[in-house]
């Protein structure tokens, strides 16, 4: 242990040096994402609501772009949304993968490592799943199915189902491009309902919703389940009919509304011609090649329906209405061209020539036929060699045991926490047994203290009881003495002012003696007054006592000597009634007001006024006169001599009245305070408390 006792506390703090930033700083690199920029959703959302309103394409991005490069710092969802809007374009209208792929790993770039929110996550994963369609298109499944799978991971974070339904359609399509209908059915129903929780996204789930109906008819066809085909065939057409209304109104919208429409009828009108209604099957073709060839459609849809018409045709032995039929085929190929619609074509060609005797051409598009049909089988090949079920099994297992790795690893982080906080827990321990073991061999010398402390301070206390003892009998006695000199000093007053009125006393120095008698007398008096109200300590005996009363009393004890100074009283007073002692309360406003006239100049005017508020009455008295230098502010309310003054006219003053005034106020538990400028004049306002016969029994 004594590799402690010498230097344990310093190791101690250099532990913590190094041990407490390092267990800070474990959870903030657990949970650093780096969001960046804010969004601004408020902002950008009714930007793309009027831009959903133009045609998609390059016009339509110079408009947003813009706007974007007039925007300082866009956010990540921010920029999200611009890439999202280019990407639907290039990928679902043009199926341009490599302009596809830029955006979508711009998408990426952008959410990088931002993923924990809920917005951010979803459009994360449905970038994987866009990821996911281009690898499946290009014949990487193996690649397409692992991205499905992560993206779908992310989007389940968010607990949005309308998200998800991106991810069941993928697989559905996936079972369908591999022939296996009766799985992808599921899978498109799944798609169907989960895709009904987009309730702001009213387009996107209408688009969707109608191509899944769509596609459930389309599986039970290939599935030679005509009633079930048919069903939702219908069930397509009037889900379109019932809710494309609100779409119409964008061109954008009603075209592809017409175009889904159309899509339906040519998939229903081939039912129905292999089932043998040609009717009614080319009548509905007729009428979705119309619907499709319109600007903004579905041309490829209206080249597959277009094929089967010649099929029909060319079944029927109408060789002139065949030979126009491909004529418009080429066209449309010419137009926009499609691998699928010209295998189509030159497999429908060449039955034509066949059918019309010319053999040559017929020999050499049925080459050229198979050539082309070989290629695109190829490609195809990597979507029948792969077992989805077991692909997904296979990466659902992946996904678990990475998650439990990363559980593994977050047990062997709180592991080499818990060991550091014992290892700091120890070191406590040990230093708290140090310090104990020190402490003992302090505490007898803190005892010893002790007591010398504990009998120096009942000498202390000793002391002062004696010195307040000594400071209450001369207050007593102090103001005994005042009350006996008061009768004197009063009779002496009275006797100056007999011989000045009746004594015919005519010798100038007699009368002068009297004037000095007089004046001394008043001052002796009135410093025997403030000497009484001294120290007002303990209970005050209050009673009801009537301010204006009290005030207009005050008033007429200066009348006289403000008369002499030519002073004007303006009196604004009202009935109201306060807690206190008549005579203490009475004293503070002679000071106050006597104040007023002593220092206010010869002519000048002073004001006495009251206000009442809630429960207090607030009475103020205000003069123009000599008013108080800043210096003596902070010790006007002191008993001091230094903030004696004399009046306008000379008169005495002592320097105690307003420091007694404080002492009863505060008695009293109201308040008093002051405004003051040297030269200008002085109010002094007191607040007392009202009389409230329910508390004041």
């Amino acid at each position: 242990m004594r590799f402690f006792s010498v230097s344990c506390d310093q190791c101690f703090k250099n532990i913590l040096c190094w041990l407490v930033p390092l267990l800070l700083t474990l959870p903030l690199a657990c949970n650093h994402t780096g969001n960046g920029n804010a969004d601004h959703p408020a902002y950008f959302q009714p930007v793309f609501q009027r831009t959903d309103l133009l045609v998609p394409g390059p016009a339509a991005f110079r408009i947003l772009d813009s706007i974007y490069a007039k925007f300082p710092d866009p956010g990540p969802l921010d920029l999200v949304w611009k890439y999202r809007y280019k990407l639907d374009y290039y990928w679902m209208n043009q199926v341009d993968r490599y302009r596809g792929r830029i955006y979508i790993d711009s998408i990426l770039k952008v959410l990088s490592g931002k993923t924990n929110r809920p917005g951010y996550a979803a459009e994360y994963g449905r970038a994987l799943i866009f990821l996911g369609d281009i690898n499946r298109d290009e014949g990487k499944l193996d690649n397409a199915l692992s991205l499905y799978y992560e993206g779908r991971t992310f989007i389940e974070r968010t607990k949005d189902t309308c998200a998800l339904g991106e991810y069941s359609a993928k697989l559905a399509m996936v079972y369908y491009q591999q022939r296996k209908y009766d799985m992808a059915i599921p899978y498109f129903k799944n798609a169907f309902a989960e895709l009904g929780a987009c309730r702001e996204k009213t387009f996107y789930r209408f688009s969707y919703q109608q191509g899944e109906l769509d596609n459930i008819a389309l599986c039970f066809d290939r599935l030679d389940n005509k009633d079930s085909a048919l069903f939702y065939y219908d069930s397509a057409l009037n889900y379109i009919n019932l809710h494309k209304k609100p779409f119409l109104k964008v061109d954008s919208w009603a075209a592809f509304s017409m175009a889904a429409e159309g899509v339906v009828l040519g998939n229903k009108g081939d039912l129905l011609v292999r089932h043998g209604d040609t009717l009614a099957g080319e009548q509905l073709l007729r009428k979705s090649v119309t619907m499709n060839l319109v600007p903004g459609a579905e041309p490829k849809n209206a080249q597959i329906n277009m094929a089967h018409l010649i099929d029909l045709k060319l079944a029927q032995k109408d060789f002139p209405e065949a030979k126009e039929w491909l004529q418009k085929l080429r066209a449309s190929i010419e137009a926009v061209p499609d691998k699928g619609s010209e295998l189509s074509w030159m497999e429908l060609q060449s039955r034509y020539y066949e059918a019309t005797g010319n053999l040559t051409n017929a020999l050499v598009l049925l080459r050229n036929h198979r050539r082309m049909k070989d290629s695109l089988n190829i490609a195809r090949d990597p979507f029948h060699a792969v077992d989805v079920n077991t692909q997904v099994n296979y990466l659902s297992g992946e996904m678990e045991l990475d998650l439990l790795k990363k559980q593994n690893e977050i047990k062997n982080t709180y592991l080499s926490i818990m060991l550091l906080f014992t290892l700091m827990v120890v070191i406590i321990v040990v230093l708290i047994w140090q310090n104990w073991k020190r402490s003992r061999k302090q505490t007898a010398k803190l005892e010893s203290l002790n007591r010398l402390i504990s009998r120096q301070n009942e000498h202390l206390e000793k002391s002062l009881r004696a010195l307040e003892q000594s400071q209450q009998d001369n207050t007593r006695m102090l103001k005994v003495v005042a009350h006996d000199l008061r009768n004197p000093v009063g009779n002496m007053i009275s006797m100056a002012d007999f011989l000045r009125s009746y004594g015919n006393i005519t010798d100038p120095q007699n009368t002068e003696a009297l004037y000095l008698i007089h004046q001394s007398g008043h001052m002796a008096l009135e410093l025997i007054s403030n000497l009484l109200y001294m120290n007002v300590r303990g209970d005050i005996r209050k009673e009801q006592v009537e301010v204006d009363v009290a005030l207009r009393y005050c008033i007429g004890l200066v009348k006289t000597k403000a008369g002499e100074k030519q002073q004007q009283i303006v009196v604004n007073l009202f009935q109201a009634t306060v807690w206190a002692s008549r005579e203490k309360i009475w004293r503070v406003f002679s000071n106050l007001i006597t104040n007023a006239v002593k220092f206010s100049p010869v002519g000048g005017v002073v004001e006495v006024s009251m206000e009442e508020e809630d429960a207090v009455v607030r009475i103020t008295v205000r003069d123009n006169g000599i008013g108080i230098p800043d210096h003596l502010k902070g010790s006007i309310f002191n008993l001091s001599q230094d903030v004696k003054r004399r009046g306008t006219m000379g008169e005495e003053s002592f320097g105690f009245g307003l420091a007694i005034s404080k002492q009863i106020v505060d008695a009293h538990g109201g308040r008093i305070w002051f405004e003051s400028e040297e030269g200008k004049g002085t109010e002094f306002v007191v607040e007392l408390e009202k009389y409230d016969e329910t508390n004041h029994r």
